[in-house]
């Protein structure tokens, strides 16, 4: 008797395409994100962790980078120091990522809605805008494109565009401030327009007026929000909460002593 002619059919059968059939469903399950990617959709599936947090960052950042291309260079550098800096314990391949991005540029609506559903707080999503923001100054003054781009998403994320516009003047104050600190060495100049911009006052401003002003942007900014969040969004809130600090600080010793 041949032992394996004489087998059921289904048994011989299962012997042959069984390790087939188990192949594809372990390759078409560990492939369905980048699948749903090439498509243009960010994966909604996708766990909210750290290292899914960054590529929905690169998701969007990719779209921004590519509406100015020959500033690539300086942003993949802001990225790759921003992502070392903030998130070295994510397990995070940044170059293949990016490069997939770029290759397939995903609809910002579904990033903005997967954001959404899993960062729910309003203090862990303006952490996007800073982010976004910071990529699209930090080589050069924002772009018509680049502030519609990003003034959509900070719409989409439940913002205010008075928030992107005081976002956008904390950055404006730090990169000011640091081209004068270098033209001028140790010394720093305080750029008063800025920090009234940081805080959404005017010159004629009270003080109860900034008062009014820096606690409305504490309540969104402060350090404290993220105190259940991870160590990296605990550190980027409180670099970013220390400039509208010095706008405070500034604007009330200029006041009191009018």
């Amino acid at each position: 008797m041949d032992p394996i002619t004489d087998w059921p059919a289904w048994i011989v059968a299962s012997l042959f395409f069984g390790p087939l059939v188990i192949g594809a469903f372990i390759y078409f399950y560990f492939t369905r994100h980048a699948r749903s990617w090439r498509k243009g959709i960010f994966p909604k599936k996708l766990k909210p962790t750290d290292d899914n947090l960054l590529e929905a960052y690169l998701a969007l950042a990719s779209r921004l980078m590519l509406l100015n291309p020959k500033s690539l260079k300086g942003k993949t550098q802001f990225i790759n120091e921003y992502f070392n800096r903030y998130f070295k314990l994510a397990n995070y391949n940044f170059g293949d990522s990016l490069v997939f991005s770029l290759k397939y540029p995903i609809k910002v609506d579904t990033v903005t809605d997967w954001i959404k559903e899993h960062w729910t707080t309003e203090s862990m999503r303006v952490q996007l805008i800073y982010f976004l923001v910071g990529l699209a100054i930090q080589t050069e003054k924002l772009s018509p494109r680049e502030l519609v781009y990003i003034n959509d998403i900070n719409a989409k994320l439940g913002f205010s565009a008075d928030n992107l516009a005081r976002i956008i003047a904390i950055y404006t104050s730090y990169y000011e401030g640091k081209q004068q600190q270098e033209k001028r060495g140790s010394e720093l100049i305080k750029p008063k327009k800025s920090f009234l911009s940081i805080l959404g006052l005017n010159d004629n401003y009270t003080q109860g007026e900034l008062k009014s002003a820096y606690r409305s942007m504490a309540k969104l900014h402060h350090p404290d929000n993220y105190a259940t969040e991870s160590e990296s969004q605990q550190k980027i809130a409180a670099e970013k909460f220390i400039q509208i600090q010095n706008a405070y600080e500034y604007l009330m010793q200029k006041k009191s002593r009018s």
